[in-house]
């Protein structure tokens, strides 16, 4: 009723006389918080129909059932990484008005929400309307609800988004969805790493593979099998992590698409900057660019690779070569940071890097999985050091011994 009187532009009052009540009460309907009967909304909606011309309300109760029926095919097709085949049914369904003005209302906006995320568009406009009217849902469009919030907060760095996943993997557990947990606790191992947090991933990934097991999710269980590495590597445990990566590029005619191969490339080469193994990083990262990876922290892998191997041009040319991508998302505003740190230091640009370098370090805390820390003390150890300026250097080194006892 609420949606209806919004979208007509109609205030409170017009329909409160229409019905012989006070506005005070009608406002108390729309809010939930005093119950309508069944013939003053068909009053309300009749009043519609002859107010808007082409407006018509649906009171088949089966729509309710098709539309919970079509959000429990969508977590279905979530779990096994089939959303783009979906899309063509969601359109159609979307395309009849029925659907939406029916007893599928709050269903059908829930739907809109799902086709948006499952075509990657913005779909985090919808949430604020989804949590307001939680208590309208079922457990099972709560717990979805609750996991696309979850990795709405995520995309953006909000560290709620462990408790938005388990409260849907709390719902989960009450529903009969085969995959549906483990996907769930897919999302908490990607949440835990994005979040520096390996050590609370590592007890999930046992957990999340038995569940795609037994549901089947192939595709999942490759997925997978490539952030086991990235949670080995954050642990550093770079043999087990290494050799999961080989293991992925090996089966390459296995791997469904060239961008999933290409965040095998890209994860392998941080491993082997890590482990200071400059040159195979560098030729990891160069594949990983011809496959045309949109993963911007390989390009602090290659700038930096090759900076440590003496060759500067290169190493500067990297760095253009990211800049002229005028990226503007946070995390490559957060890379085109350190490279502009790297870069100043290679020009001799002495003012410039040390306030670059001492600017970047307080920021790096809330991007911790970007890991660049290390990096940008190595750097300021190696210029102090160039400079014989052993007081700086000393503090620097101090510095990071801290960050490493904290760690």
């Amino acid at each position: 009723m609420k949606y209806l009187r919004d979208k007509f532009y109609l205030a409170q009052s017009e329909i409160a006389d229409f019905l012989h009540c006070s506005i005070s009460t009608y406002s108390k309907m729309e809010q939930g918080k005093k119950e309508i009967s069944f013939d003053d909304f068909e009053a309300v909606i009749h009043f519609y129909e002859k107010k808007k011309k082409g407006y018509s309300f649906c009171f088949d109760e089966n729509k309710k059932k098709e539309s919970k029926d079509l959000i429990r095919k969508c977590i279905t097709a979530f779990v096994y990484r089939s959303q783009k085949e979906m899309l063509d049914e969601l359109e159609s369904y979307l395309a009849d008005p029925v659907n939406l003005h029916s007893y599928a209302f709050f269903e059908t906006k829930l739907i809109e929400m799902i086709y948006e995320y499952f075509s990657d568009l913005p779909f985090q406009e919808q949430l604020p309307f989804m949590l307001e009217h939680m208590n309208l849902y079922d457990h099972t469009e709560q717990s979805l609800i609750y996991d696309l919030l979850g990795l709405s907060q995520l995309r953006t760095y909000i560290k709620k988004a462990e408790a938005s996943f388990q409260l849907a993997k709390a719902l989960s557990l009450l529903l009969n969805i085969p995959g549906w947990t483990g996907l769930i606790d897919h999302h908490l191992i990607l949440t835990y790493l994005r979040f520096m947090k390996p050590e609370k991933a590592f007890p999930l990934l046992e957990e999340c593979k038995r569940e795609f097991h037994n549901a089947g999710a192939h595709r999942r269980l490759l997925n997978l099998k490539f952030n086991q590495a990235h949670c080995f590597m954050k642990l550093g445990l770079f043999n087990e992590a290494d050799q999961i990566y080989l293991n992925l590029i090996q089966t390459y005619d296995q791997v469904d698409t060239e961008r999933f191969v290409a965040m095998v490339y890209s994860n392998y080469s941080w491993s082997k900057l890590l482990q200071k193994k400059y040159a195979e990083a560098i030729n990891l990262a160069q594949t990983a660019v011809q496959l045309k990876t949109n993963f911007e922290d390989v390009y602090i892998t290659l700038s930096y690779s090759f900076y440590k191997l003496g060759e500067s041009e290169k190493a500067l040319s990297v760095i253009d070569d990211f800049r002229a991508q005028e990226r503007t998302d946070p995390r490559s505003k957060m890379v085109m940071k350190f490279l502009e740190v790297l870069e100043s230091y290679l020009l001799k640009d002495k003012v410039y890097f040390e306030c670059l370098a001492n600017q970047l370090l307080p920021l790096i805390p809330e991007w911790k999985d970007l890991e660049v820390d290390l990096l940008v003390y190595q750097m300021l150890i190696d210029y102090y050091k160039a400079e014989q300026n052993k007081h700086e250097l000393c503090g620097v080194q101090e510095k990071m011994i801290k960050f490493l006892l904290k760690e």
